[in-house]
């Protein structure tokens, strides 16, 4: 590894100075953050869906077209993989997805947070296939990695878990924290996605966490009938779901993050296209 570099991340050395200053006048991800609300017509999506999963034994849901739509994009467009870290900017050497499980669909039930890394040549089905994988793994354990390391911190003083949490977050400015830590922390990762859809909730804005360095949160509200103007200019009551999107500013403009977004759309829209890999990958270090 280069000096300079990090276990997850490559140094990006050859940006412009513009770019490298925003991390020194913007010194937090709370105040880089931007928003983006879209509402999607999920028409084609649900047929796919159903076409797809008559053939299927394990079925594919519509958060698992996400998944595999959101690491498609970050394949495609890596500024987004990028994370500001000790006012430095890194490309992410992963496409690191993390999102929330329920062990059991009742109130009641824990959450577990999963983070999966995943080839960017990955396609819908060999998502689905990780991600199933994962789920039903996880719901087994007793505990995952993040609840056991915050029910061990959190029993001790609190002046303890101050220093703990301070030297956690030095050795990460520094870019010092181990790969083994780096690689289970769910926080530590390319996007973060929140079906709340699944338990019945619209779309939320969700907050830019100061731990971590995830630059991108998506939040997908839950399938409905709304009124929508189709192509021929009729009003028409169509399946939709509101999507949201958090952003950190600086590791990208606003035009390439907003035409980002329009891909992912447009994977969900056409899961079509996930069902093959891709056919050209730019070069994600290019700058470093």
């Amino acid at each position: 590894m280069v000096f300079g570099d990090r276990p997850d991340g490559v140094r990006l050395r050859k940006l412009p100075g513009f770019r490298k200053i925003f991390p020194f006048l913007m010194r937090t991800r709370t105040e880089s953050a931007v928003y983006f609300s879209k509402r999607l017509s999920v028409a084609p999506t649900l047929v796919w869906l159903e076409r797809t999963n008559a053939r299927r034994d394990r079925k594919i849901s519509f958060f698992y077209v996400a998944l595999a739509a959101g690491v498609r994009t970050l394949a495609l467009r890596p500024e987004v993989n990028r994370f500001v870290a000790g006012r430095r900017i890194y490309q992410r050497r992963t496409i690191d997805l993390s999102f929330v499980v329920k062990r059991e669909l009742t109130e009641e039930a824990s959450e577990i947070t999963l983070k999966l890394t995943f080839d960017p040549r990955s396609t819908i089905d060999e998502v689905a296939r990780r991600v199933q994988e994962a789920v039903g793994s996880a719901r087994q354990s007793e505990t995952s990695f993040d609840e056991k390391l915050t029910n061990s911190v959190t029993a001790l003083p609190r002046p303890i878990v101050r220093l703990i949490v301070a030297t956690l977050r030095f050795l990460d400015y520094h870019g010092w924290l181990p790969a083994s830590f780096l690689k289970d922390d769910s926080l530590h990762t390319s996007a973060f996605l929140a079906n709340l859809g699944s338990i019945g909730l619209d779309a939320a804005f969700h907050h830019m966490y100061e731990w971590g360095n995830a630059s991108i949160f998506v939040v997908i509200g839950k399938l409905k009938k709304e009124p929508i103007v189709n192509e021929r200019g009729e009003l028409e009551a169509a399946e939709v779901v509101d999507i949201n999107f958090s952003g950190d500013e600086r590791v990208t403009d606003g035009v390439y993050l907003s035409k980002t977004i329009e891909l992912f759309l447009d994977f969900i829209r056409k899961p079509e296209k996930l069902e093959s890999p891709p056919a050209n990958l730019p070069d994600p270090f290019a700058l470093a």
